[in-house]
């Protein structure tokens, strides 16, 4: 039996140590989500530790406006320069390291990446390419996190704003590729066909996924895949991730244990669903980077709710466009 002594020393102990929990969760993590995404007690307390870098992903006209103290740019959104939309991301690994290493950005640093709270799947594109590239493994000491509900999350916290542009000395960058971590048009084909094992997440709106928006040469979906909206993912007044509750219940039939494979129309927005599947805790996640606008446009690929894009249409539009502007254009002349 304990003394009385002994019981009001544990008591002690287990205070100290649930403050000491309370103050590390409370500056680690944004809500009740894990440190891959963060908010802006965290950001405030890594500013200007050399480890530490902050990265505005924000075209380079609006980091000029003002942007989180010491945080670097890449001149143009980051999800434009460290993505081609006629190349995938594996195509571009040397250009991407180029980049980050001429923004300061080396592999053994802690990176925080934000944008506008709106953009947020753009954002996330960022963290995808760095998870890709190893950041957040065994590969690379690299880290990444994201600020959740972007710079107006960080102004929200009584952060201020700097218009001085933060230049870092050249670092290196070298990726150590996490090859799982992107989806390719093979394996996606052979998961359909039965010869591969994954979960297929659609994070485009309910009309691409049922052909009625069609956005390449047909419309409709990947057979057995799941539509889970990306805008499903956050509130639409801040942009900011759900509770980890909601979120669970949003995913609760996707297997934890199963790969899983995100897609949309680009893999931008799909970047978005990936960071949700990590916070959730799903190890096995990939993000399609051809996603449907390669995929839908393959005739070759079998399709569900399959529409073929209405060129007579279109071509029908175009002519009336021209006509209205040859019109406008006698107008004038008058």
């Amino acid at each position: 039996m304990f003394s009385e002594g002994d019981v009001a020393m544990l008591r002690k102990i287990i205070v100290m140590v649930t403050v000491v929990l309370l103050v590390y969760v409370g500056n680690a993590v944004s809500g009740d989500v894990s440190d891959l995404v963060v908010d802006s007690r965290f950001v405030n307390d890594k500013q200007g530790k050399p480890d530490w870098i902050i990265l505005d992903v924000r075209p380079g006209e609006e980091y000029k406006e003002g942007h989180i103290p010491g945080a670097v740019n890449l001149g143009k959104m980051a999800a434009k320069v460290l993505r081609d939309p006629t190349h995938r991301a594996y195509t571009m690994v040397p250009s991407i390291e180029n980049t980050l290493g001429e923004s300061g950005i080396g592999d053994e640093k802690h990176i925080i990446v934000y944008g506008n709270a709106v953009d947020s799947y753009y954002n996330t594109v960022t963290f995808w390419i760095l998870e890709y590239l190893g950041c957040n493994s065994d590969q690379l000491k690299c880290t990444v996190h994201y600020l959740d509900g972007g710079i107006e999350q960080w102004g929200a916290g009584g952060g201020k704003l700097d218009t001085v542009d933060t230049v870092l000395p050249h670092a290196s960058f070298k990726a150590r590729l996490v090859p799982s971590r992107l989806a390719t048009s093979d394996e996606v084909l052979k998961t359909v066909q039965g010869k591969k094992r994954a979960v297929l997440i659609d994070a485009r709106n309910e009309g691409e996924y049922h052909g009625l928006d069609i956005r390449a040469l047909r419309g409709g979906h990947i057979p057995g895949s799941v539509n889970i909206t990306v805008q499903k993912n956050y509130d639409d007044k801040e942009f900011k991730m759900l509770p980890l509750a909601e979120l669970k219940s949003l995913y609760k039939d996707i297997p934890p244990k199963e790969r899983v494979i995100s897609y949309c129309q680009t893999g931008t927005r799909a970047s978005y669903t990936y960071l949700v599947l990590r916070v959730l805790g799903y190890e096995n996640v990939a993000n399609y980077d051809d996603s449907w606008i390669v995929y839908g446009s393959n005739v070759n690929y079998p399709v569900d709710e399959e529409q073929w894009f209405n060129f007579i249409e279109v071509n029908q539009t175009a002519k009336d466009v021209k006509e209205l502007q040859e019109e406008l254009h006698e107008l004038r002349q008058k």
